[in-house]
C-alpha cells in the first residue's frame, strides 16, 4: 500500500472528536502517504497536528462540473484505500464514482463500500467510539492516544481582553454530542485561575447547556436581548414586539429563578444599531430619519452594546439583576 485517503468534513467539534481516529490512522501506516480531503478553513488548524502529507481542499459544492473535477483530481492521486470518516449521503457518491473508475478499496457506512461499518443509531455511543468501530474493520486494534501540546499558543500575544467563549450548545438532534457540564466548570476555574474571563454564548435553545454550568461555577450573567417595541410598542409586526417583550418577562423570571446561584440575569433593548441587516437595508433618506428620532441625533453601533455588555457583566453591575437597560440613544424614555 502506498497511498491513503480519509474524508473527513463537518464542523469544528466533529473534526475535533475526529483527531484520536486520524493519528490513530496515521500511526497504523507508517510508511504510507496519508491525504485528507476536508474544508479549507481547517487547514490551518490540522498542518499543526502534522499528521497528514497531503491536506485536499473539498468546498462541498453543489455544481456537478466542479464536483467531477475534484474527483477526477482525486483519482489521479491513485490510492490503494479511503477511510470515509464522514459516512455522510453526499460523499457517498463518490464511492460510485471510485468503483467504476479505479480500484481503490473504500471503508464507510455508506453504499458502494468494499469494507462497510454499520452505523449505530444516533446517539447510542460517542462519536468518537463510532469512528473507533469502524477503523477496527481494518485492523486498527486501539484508539492511540493524542498530545495536544501543538495547539499551544500564548494567548496574551492575541486576546489582550483574556476573554475565552464557552459555546456549549449542540444541534437538537445532536444532544448526545454535549459535554459534561461538570467538565465545562473544570474548565472554566482553570481558565479563571490564569485571570481570563469566561463568556458563555448561546441562545434560549441552549439554556440546559448553559445553565448546569453557571450552576456548578455558582457564578454566570445572562443577557437577553430585545428591542425597544418591546417596552413602547410598535404600529408594525405584532408578533415581533410580543415575542421581544416576552424577553422582558423572562428576564425577570430567570432572575428570581437562578439568582440563588449567584446567577445574574439582564435584559438589552435595542434600538437603531448600524448592522449590515439594519442601517444598509435603508437608503440615506430613511437612515437620517430614523437617527433624528433620537435626541443624540445618531445610530448606534456595535461598540456601544458591546460597551454595555462588559458593564453589565462587571463587578462594577454586581447587584443589578432582572432589570432591562435601553439602547437607542434616547428615543424611548421610560
Amino acid at each position: 500500500m502506498n497511498r491513503v485517503l480519509v474524508i473527513k468534513h463537518g464542523s469544528l467539534g466533529d473534526i475535533a472528536f475526529s483527531l484520536p481516529i486520524m493519528h490513530s490512522i496515521c500511526v497504523h501506516y507508517p510508511n504510507v502517504s496519508i491525504d485528507l480531503l476536508t474544508e479549507k478553513k481547517y487547514f490551518n488548524f490540522l498542518s499543526k497536528a502534522n499528521y497528514f502529507d497531503n491536506l485536499l481542499e473539498d468546498n462541498r459544492s453543489n455544481n456537478i462540473i466542479t464536483t467531477i473535477s475534484l474527483l477526477i483530481k482525486l483519482l489521479k492521486r491513485k490510492s490503494d484505500l479511503i477511510i470515509h470518516l464522514q459516512n455522510s449521503s453526499r460523499t457517498s457518491y463518490y464511492h460510485l464514482f471510485f468503483r467504476i473508475f479505479s480500484n481503490v478499496k473504500i471503508c464507510s457506512s455508506r453504499k458502494f463500500s468494499h469494507i462497510k461499518y454499520k452505523n449505530p443509531i444516533q446517539g447510542t455511543e460517542t462519536a468518537t467510539k463510532g469512528l473507533f468501530n469502524q477503523i477496527k474493520l481494518l485492523e486498527i486494534p486501539e484508539i492511540i492516544n493524542i498530545q495536544y501540546n501543538w495547539l499551544n499558543r500564548n494567548l496574551d500575544e492575541r486576546y489582550s481582553n483574556k476573554t475565552i467563549l464557552f459555546i456549549p450548545g449542540v444541534s437538537k438532534k445532536g444532544k448526545y454530542k454535549r459535554w459534561d457540564p461538570k467538565k465545562y466548570s473544570e474548565l472554566a476555574k482553570y481558565c479563571e485561575d490564569k485571570n481570563y474571563q469566561i463568556c458563555v454564548v448561546g441562545t434560549k435553545q441552549d439554556r440546559e447547556s448553559v445553565i448546569p454550568i453557571m450552576k456548578k461555577a455558582n457564578s454566570g450573567n445572562i443577557i437577553n436581548i430585545s428591542s425597544t417595541p418591546a417596552i413602547a410598542g410598535h404600529d408594525k409586526g405584532a408578533p415581533y414586539t410580543v415575542a421581544k417583550a416576552g424577553l422582558l418577562g423572562l428576564t425577570k423570571h430567570l432572575a428570581l429563578e437562578y439568582g440563588k446561584y449567584n446567577i445574574r440575569t439582564n435584559c438589552l433593548a435595542l434600538g437603531n444599531i448600524k448592522s449590515s441587516t439594519t442601517f444598509e437595508h435603508f437608503d440615506s433618506k430613511t437612515q437620517q430619519k430614523l437617527a433624528n428620532e433620537t435626541s443624540l441625533k445618531r445610530w448606534g453601533n456595535t461598540t456601544d452594546v458591546a460597551n454595555t455588555c462588559s458593564l453589565i457583566v462587571s463587578d462594577n453591575f454586581s447587584f443589578v439583576n432582572g432589570q432591562t437597560i435601553v439602547i437607542d440613544g434616547g428615543n424611548v424614555l421610560l
